[in-house]
């Protein structure tokens, strides 16, 4: 029998070794941070323990209260309840008594560029300002500056200074319009295959189609996009939400605004000059509307939702947010507050009953199993990255969403329509860690968003006033 019992003993002590072996791994997956990154470093630990928080892990869940959550390097160790979870005696324990922590929060309309001001300009600070306030992975819908985008990419991928992940979709394609705009105009499908080659290669994994141009061109882009493993959003016109669902477009940006299914008199391929108004007036409880929302859900494309920069625009609402505010250099401040004076007399005024439809259109849209994700979509009537996203979470909380619903609409289902879903989204088990630790409770209170006070991202906790100083007066910077 001693041989057996040394065998054994050998067995137990090497799945021992191996068990240890992989925690080791594990907490070692994720590099230190480098000296871009130092600065802004508040937790970095090889195991942390989160406890006494309430948690929405961002798959629709209730909230949950007095939990502990561990992280082990980049991923998410252990998620349950403060005396049933096991917390490693080599752990970093951070008490949030009174804190609520979220998934990091995935936008699916960024820019790292700032327009509706006179100069538009590269918003590098946009990096540390988006992650200041949770959003810990972007898409950038669009670009007026492919490169610097590119160039900022680069430089938070390896470290150099703090930012989301972000998914680049290059410049805007569009199929009319001024040959003098920044969008890059596609005269035919076989150029739009040449473009889409190229940028591919370039390091985009999206691209972004504007608001004109034929269905036989959408068709083509989405074909050359989709064969070199690249996705599709639209902020569309000429060709119907419907249309494009049916194209095989992954991402509809904006909802029910910009949805040109509802115009009287639509003429194919062409972009109805009252487009975004006449929506206004559109019965969205009606047998037509409801029937164009169950045919974009079953050709299975996702609907961004842009509440936030849309609210900017419209005089009963719109509210300029001191705190974001103070994120603006100087010059495109006063330009920013004189144009919010001057809102009623501007060319694009949303009336507040439009928001209300918007609301209930992307209300009625995940009612009908639609896939509903979120952006901030940056612009110079004061929306901006980071705080816009937060905003968006107060709107879909008023739109009728519950908190749970808005949290998973801003998490996990960003990174279903990435992808991603399997890397993170969501605070479960095995998933990379990427949190935001928010003091208060924006259940009771949604207001309260805004309290960010660490965000992890693969692990590392960044502080997020020492981010927000970072970008503090040069939002809008030439």
């Amino acid at each position: 029998m001693k041989p057996l019992l040394v065998t054994l003993s050998f067995v137990a002590l090497s799945l021992s070794f191996v068990a240890l072996s992989l925690s080791f791994a594990g907490a070692q997956e994720r590099p230190e941070p480098g000296p871009g990154l130092r600065p802004f470093v508040s937790v970095n630990a090889p195991i942390v323990a989160l406890t006494h928080v309430r948690l929405l892990d961002g798959t629709g869940a209730p909230a949950l209260e007095n939990q502990t959550i561990v992280l082990s390097g980049a991923r998410i160790q252990a998620v349950g309840p403060f005396g049933e979870t096991r917390v490693p005696g080599d752990a970093e324990v951070l008490d949030f008594q009174g804190h609520t922590v979220i998934p990091g929060l995935i936008s699916l309309h960024e820019h790292t560029w700032f327009g509706g001001i006179r100069s538009w300009t590269p918003m590098p600070a946009a990096g540390p300002l988006l992650l200041a306030l949770g959003v810990t992975t972007a898409m950038t819908a669009g670009t007026q500056f492919p490169y610097d985008e590119l160039n900022l990419k680069k430089t938070i991928d390896e470290g150099l200074a703090p930012g989301p992940r972000l998914h680049i979709a290059g410049p805007y394609l569009n199929g009319g319009g001024p040959r003098n705009s920044a969008n890059r105009i596609l005269s035919s499908p076989e150029e739009a295959e040449r473009v889409i080659d190229y940028w591919a290669e370039e390091g985009a994994t999206w691209v972004k189609f504007m608001g004109e141009g034929s269905r036989e061109l959408l068709g083509a882009v989405v074909r050359a996009a989709h064969a070199r493993g690249l996705r599709v959003a639209g902020h569309l016109c000429s060709i119907t939400f419907t249309e494009a669902a049916g194209l095989g477009v992954d991402a509809l940006q904006h909802g029910f605004i910009t949805n040109s299914d509802y115009v009287p008199g639509k003429q194919p391929d062409v972009c109805p000059p009252d487009n975004m108004r006449v929506q206004a007036d559109v019965d969205v409880g009606s047998a037509e509307v409801q029937r164009s929302i169950r045919e974009i859900v079953d050709r299975g494309a996702a609907v961004v939702s842009t509440l936030g920069v849309y609210e900017t625009f419209s005089p009963e609402r719109s509210r300029l947010d001191p705190r974001a505010m103070e994120m603006l250099a100087p010059e495109t401040r006063r330009e920013v507050e004189a144009n919010h004076a001057a809102m009623a007399e501007s060319r694009f005024v949303v009336p507040e009953r439009l928001i209300e439809k918007m609301m209930e259109w992307e209300r009625a849209f995940v009612a009908a199993g639609g896939l509903l994700g979120a952006g901030s979509d940056p612009w110079g009537t004061g929306f901006l990255p980071g705080f816009g996203n937060l905003r968006n979470y107060e709107l879909l909380v008023e739109a009728g969403f519950t908190s749970e619903e808005a949290v998973e609409i801003m998490t996990l289902n960003g990174a279903r329509i990435l992808g991603e879903e399997a890397r993170f989204g969501s605070v479960t088990v095995g998933k990379v860690a990427d949190l935001v630790v928010i003091r208060g409770n924006p259940v009771a209170t949604p207001s309260e968003i805004y309290e960010v006070v660490t965000v992890f991202k693969d692990g590392i906790g960044f502080d997020s006033a020492r981010l927000r100083l970072a970008a503090k007066g040069r939002i809008g910077a030439s």
